[in-house]
């Protein structure tokens, strides 16, 4: 990760994250695009945390605070998503609690900053960012308290990655098992077939978690909508 400077987007991973960001066309995919980068940080649990990972995650948490009016040193936010965010409304709450997985423990990215003389000053900026996230949820009237493991989480997330874990690895000793007999034709038409369904299984999977996602998001809006009637 190419860095030359402790805040948020100073780095590689951020701003190849904006770009990819900008890349979509509708505010509510972005906002989405933001949301990924904190259920990617909750999917890892307390296993170690990746720097990339935890660069981006920062990132995104900095893309809220400043679609909610309060961006670093008044500068321009990068995005207009303050719609798509209060439409989630716990977004808020993820990124804070995705900074907080950050700073914690097994976190590469803090392993890195400790040992530069630039600690303090990264250490600063996160709170000043997490400062900035709770201003923006109390203007906003959203709820900061978010509990990745708790019963508001997507529940969705952990299991998303163990069917995951699960098929990489049966697809692993399917290419070990192939590999022993390569050269056979017959063995080679079933890789290619075997191969041709992980790309099926993928598209099909990712397409009903994102029709899922979508329907719950939905519904859960809706009844916020009928209560506030």
């Amino acid at each position: 990760m190419g860095t030359w400077g402790p805040h948020s987007f100073e780095n590689d991973t951020a701003s190849d994250l904006l770009d990819q960001i900008r890349g979509l066309d509708q505010p509510a995919d972005q906002a989405e695009a933001v949301r990924e980068l904190f259920g990617n940080v909750f999917a890892m649990g307390n296993e170690y945390l990746d720097a990339d990972e935890a660069s981006a995650a920062v990132a995104g948490a900095e893309i809220v605070a400043s679609a909610l009016g309060h961006p670093k040193n008044g500068t321009a936010a990068p995005f207009d998503l303050a719609a798509s965010i209060n439409f989630y409304e716990d977004t808020v709450g993820m990124a804070l609690a995705a900074v907080r997985r950050v700073t914690a423990d097994e976190s590469e990215l803090v392993e890195l900053w400790g040992e530069t003389d630039e600690a303090d000053t990264w250490r600063d900026s996160i709170a000043d960012l997490t400062s900035r996230l709770n201003a923006a949820a109390e203007a906003n009237n959203l709820n900061p308290d978010f509990d990745p493991d708790g019963p508001d989480a997507d529940p969705e997330i952990a299991l998303r990655t163990q069917v995951e874990q699960v098929y990489d690895d049966m697809m692993s000793e399917i290419e070990r098992i192939a590999n022993s007999g390569a050269g056979d034709a017959q063995v080679e038409v079933l890789r290619h077939l075997v191969r041709k369904m992980n790309l099926i299984h993928k598209d099909i999977t990712n397409m009903r978690y994102f029709v899922v996602d979508s329907l719950e998001a939905l519904t859960d809006r809706i009844d916020g909508l009928e209560k506030k009637l």
